[in-house]
């Protein structure tokens, strides 16, 4: 196993799915449901969002850079919300990719309707 996915592999269970954060996840089965689909992104070729294609090495890269539990939250939180799904981690994968690319605009615009001055 290569250097990123030993790390990427800590980082799931050390930072993503540590038992601490259980109350996170409304099951066992949603929490296994969130680590399949970011294994499903780690191992993904490509993804589009906004017209922009992901290499597999650019999706790899910003997973390990950029990822953060507050962004897999929301992207469950996202999922949850979801009707008519019909390949529940493929779904979960693309709403954890299009959150961790969307994040700073979503937190900027909670920043704006919290903070108006």
């Amino acid at each position: 196993m290569d250097y990123k996915t030993t790390q990427f592999n800590y980082y799931l269970d050390e930072c993503y799915f540590h038992p601490e954060r259980d109350k996170e996840f409304a099951s066992e089965t949603e929490k296994n449901l969130a680590r399949k689909a970011m294994e499903l992104l780690w191992n993904k070729e490509s993804i589009k969002v906004h017209d922009i294609i992901y290499s597999h090495e650019e999706i790899r890269q910003k997973l390990l850079d950029e990822m953060m539990p507050e962004i897999l939250d929301r992207a469950v939180e996202v999922y949850r919300e979801a009707t008519g799904v019909k390949t529940e981690t493929a779904y979960l994968a693309g709403c954890i990719f299009r959150t961790l690319m969307d994040y700073d605009a979503y937190i900027e615009r909670l920043f704006r309707q919290t903070f108006k001055g």
